[in-house]
């Protein structure tokens, strides 16, 4: 039997357990990666300088955790950086280096570490800056037991929680695609190898495609896979925000800078410092603002509206568009050195209708996402309203699809079957075939519509007559009629088939 090896990690190894592939298969990510979680007892490291302390925290700890000591700020750093550890609980008052010091560098080297201050100062002011620094909470000495391990119980699961959702995000990336984008199409797979080279740069990126391509998705998946996942991503629609207000909104503006400028106000920029800027719909930039932004992204600086002091930041701009920008630049719309400064790494999405492998997993996901909203269940869709969905051009994308699918959960019963006849009309004649030759006349073709239409109305309610009647606002016996008009019958491949 071939055994697979399964490592699970943190800062360092935690546990590698051995899985035969069966095991694999049968296994869910959540289910082995609980087993390994719960298989190993958190690492403390201890750090005080009294001997007794450490003992009696050893002690109390114990029987729910794996404890290692620190005497110093210095050795508890260094112990970071050489062994896995999970929580840190230390004192503040430490010879040499001090707690305050200690757990800002632990923090920079591993935000994902938790720690705990406990000490014998009892200062509103140390408490405070320790908080700040990313401590989880600050206790006091004398320490009441009961209270530390309630507090650290908190605080390990916190911990576990974040490690798991990292790791089934990994999971999910690997099996459909990256953050939110769901695909198994070949043109999408491209795209997910420049998301993957170019989210570890500080490369501008100009992402273009049609609207609802999902192009907000693939830039925060830039950003999410990147060393700025932490840092603020900060979107903006150019095309929603009133010109004469646009560089105030990026930039920000001083007190009385203008006409009802009452109060100092932080644009777009400075919130982003360290992170991501997304300038969605960047063609519709005002010229004079398209000046203003070459030159912050040529000096990494930028001034608020009504003041002369510069301010320094640290950002990459993600941009995009759904025209064609270097048509924009030959019509001289759009600064051509600012176009080739956005379009450092160029990502370009597909439509939907060029990549049809795709409609049915999208449709299936967002079935069962907007189920989950309106805590409905959606049995399924019809073998005929799905290869009309696959058929139609989807003029509006993704977000053409999830819109229609949030509409059909939202008007749908539970537990009922979404057919051909909950489709709005601008989807159905395109694919329904009514004028399916031109031999036909107009009454033959209303005569197939009508006869797809009743058929889905009926298997959506089992053929339940009198049910499928006053969902099509008819009377029982007029549907009889048509029934028999237009040979529909239950019985057989005939009374199903869409005409």
């Amino acid at each position: 039997m071939v055994k697979v090896n399964v490592l699970f990690t943190k800062s360092a190894p935690l546990i590698m357990k051995n899985y035969s592939e069966e095991e694999m298969g049968s296994l869910p990510a959540k289910d082995y990666f609980h087993e390994a979680v719960q298989m190993k007892r958190p690492v403390v490291l201890l750090v005080d300088d009294d001997p007794q302390v450490l003992e009696t925290l050893k002690f109390v700890l114990g029987d729910s955790y794996d404890p290692i000591c620190a005497k110093s700020g210095v050795e508890a750093v260094s112990t970071v950086k050489n062994q896995s550890v999970d929580i840190v609980l230390m004192d503040l008052q430490l010879p040499g280096m001090g707690g305050l010091e200690a757990l800002k560098l632990i923090k920079e080297y591993d935000s994902s570490i938790g720690v705990l201050v406990l000490s014998a100062s009892d200062s509103a002011e140390q408490a405070v800056l320790a908080l700040r620094l990313g401590a989880y909470d600050y206790l006091t000495k004398p320490f009441d037991s009961d209270k530390l391990l309630a507090t650290l119980e908190r605080l390990s699961e916190g911990l576990q929680l974040k490690n798991e959702v990292a790791f089934l995000r990994e999971e999910l990336n690997e099996k459909q695609g990256y953050g939110e984008i769901i695909s198994r199409s070949p043109r999408m797979k491209r795209v997910f190898e420049l998301i993957k080279a170019v989210s570890n740069t500080a490369s501008n990126v100009l992402i273009t495609g049609e609207s609802g391509t999902g192009k907000e998705l693939v830039a925060r998946a830039v950003q999410s896979m990147g060393t700025r996942k932490d840092k603020p991503f900060v979107a903006v629609n150019c095309g929603a925000v009133p010109s004469e207000l646009m560089e105030s909104e990026l930039f920000g503006h001083e007190k009385g800078s203008f006409t009802g400028a009452h109060q100092r106000k932080i644009g777009k920029f400075e919130f982003a410092d360290n992170g991501t800027v997304f300038l969605d719909e960047i063609s519709t930039l005002p010229m004079h603002l398209q000046i203003k932004l070459l030159r912050v992204l040529q000096e990494k600086s930028f001034e608020r509206v009504g003041s002369n002091t510069s301010i320094k930041v640290d950002i990459r701009v993600i941009a995009a568009t759904n025209v064609d920008l270097a048509e924009e630049v030959r019509k001289g719309r759009f600064r051509e050195d600012l176009y080739y400064r956005l379009k450092v790494v160029p990502i370009e999405l597909p439509p939907l209708r060029d990549r049809k492998e795709d409609i049915q997993l999208l449709l299936n996901h967002f079935l069962e996402k907007h189920g989950r909203t309106c805590n409905k269940r959606i049995a399924g869709i019809t073998d005929d309203a799905r290869a009309l969905l696959n058929e139609y051009r989807w003029p509006g994308n993704i977000r053409e699809l999830e819109n229609l699918m949030e509409r059909l959960v939202v008007l749908a019963e539970d537990g009922s079957i979404i057919t051909i006849a909950d489709m709005p009309s601008g989807i159905v004649p395109e694919a329904a075939d009514a004028p399916a030759s031109e031999s036909r006349d107009l009454r033959e073709a209303v005569q197939v519509f009508e006869k797809r239409y009743i058929i889905s109305a009926l298997n959506r309610t089992g053929w339940n007559r009198v049910e499928t009647a006053r969902r099509l606002n008819i009377h029982r016996n007029t549907l009889l009629l048509k029934m028999k008009e237009l040979d529909i019958h239950e019985a057989g491949e005939g009374g199903r088939r869409s005409g």
